[in-house]
């Protein structure tokens, strides 16, 4: 019988995993260093900015291999401002948040290369820039929770069901609020409370998560994640499971929310309808890499790369003539085994001669919109 060469041996895998185990010790060690404060200090390359991630590159060693799932991400968070980024399941969206919040689950998943450049503001008012890739673990409660605050998309499983609200609210509050007391913690959990729109928060802060609705949990975990005064808010799919009622509530509070904190918002969402209501910015990513990149009236009124028109086309509309949904061919490549060239290449019905080659930079187009495509490098605009 002829080997398959789909499937690995035993040996090789072996070999995989050994390799893979080297590694994630090497960063694991590096992780929970102990080391000055020195090292992790940095600039910002753009002052208006709150957060930089540049070249970011976050893997998960398996015994299959590697999975690149965030694979040379760079983009940028501004002041004031809401980011969408947007693609499908699977694209790197909340890997890329969790890499921010230093979340991952290791020794298996690591930050592999790259910076986090965040502008934090300290307890004297004075600004610091860290670069979070490079923090120990160990002091990684600076800017966590503290600085920077995540909503996540499943309120219900992020809540602890054996504890009130109200314990869980109170909290936070003693964890970065140092010399806190009961009434300290209690008045700051009513405050929240109130700031998201909950009409009885005494009773909600009674309660358990059970018995509240989703929506409610929801605005729960938004009070939650404002608890500490945060500068950024990461929104991890904060709609998911909601009805439209409640998700027109939750975008709305979410939108004034950013106005009174005078913060910035990184939404990560697969629904194109909410990033064209909330975002100033979208960042389009496909299978670990960023596509496209501009204001949220460039990508929705000028996209450029196939896989934007793609994803566009694929919301149903009810001026659409057709009864059949538009759907992008093929599957995205294997995270193990990426290929060299563009990956969307094969699922892509604008491919030129050019697209088999090395994968394409990012082109600028005007101030603001980037695109990583072939079409638009200058040999074919001289062409066309």
């Amino acid at each position: 019988m002829a080997k398959n060469k789909n499937y690995l041996s035993g040996r090789e895998i072996r070999a995989i995993a050994k390799e893979n185990n080297k590694i994630m010790k090497r960063l694991e060690a590096y992780k929970n260093r102990k080391c000055d404060e020195s090292e992790y200090l940095t600039e910002m390359k753009d002052n208006k900015n709150i957060l930089e991630i540049d070249s970011l590159h976050t893997y998960f060693f398996t015994e299959q291999g590697v999975v690149k799932a965030v694979n040379g991400v760079s983009l940028n968070i501004p002041k004031n401002a809401t980011v969408g980024i947007v693609g499908e399941s699977g694209c790197g969206k909340s890997v890329t948040s969790m890499s921010v919040m230093r979340l991952l689950q290791g020794p298996t998943g690591q930050i592999y290369s790259g910076e986090i450049r965040f502008n934090a503001k300290e307890e004297d008012g004075s600004e610091k820039v860290y670069d979070i890739a490079k923090m120990p673990i160990r002091d990684i409660h600076k800017i966590r929770g503290n600085q920077i605050a995540m909503i996540f998309q499943e309120p219900m499983t992020s809540l602890n069901p054996v504890f009130t609200i109200g314990q869980q609210l109170d909290e936070v509050t003693f964890i970065h609020k140092k010399g806190a007391t009961k009434e300290d913690a209690k008045a700051k959990s009513m405050e929240m409370l109130n700031l998201v729109g909950i009409a009885a928060p005494e009773r909600v802060y009674a309660a358990f998560p059970h018995e509240l609705s989703g929506g409610m949990r929801q605005r729960v975990m938004i009070a939650m994640a404002l608890a500490a005064d945060p500068r950024l808010i990461i929104a991890d799919e904060p709609t998911t499971a909601l009805d439209v009622t409640i998700q027109a509530q939750i975008l709305d509070l979410l939108r004034d929310l950013k106005d009174k904190i005078d913060g910035s918002i990184m939404l990560i969402t697969h629904d194109l309808g909410i990033i064209a209501e909330m975002a100033d910015y979208v960042v389009v990513m496909y299978a670990g890499k960023v596509i496209e990149q501009g204001t949220a009236k460039e990508i929705f009124h000028n996209p450029m790369h196939p896989y934007t028109i793609g994803l566009q086309k694929s919301k149903p509309t009810l001026k659409s003539d057709s009864d059949m949904l538009f759907n992008i061919p093929g599957n995205v490549p294997n995270p193990v085994n990426m290929p060299s060239h563009c990956y969307f290449k094969e699922r892509c019905d604008k491919c030129i001669a050019k697209c088999s080659g090395d994968y394409p930079g990012m082109v600028q187009v005007s101030p603001t919109h980037y695109v990583a495509c072939h079409l638009y490098s200058e040999e074919e605009k001289n062409n066309g």
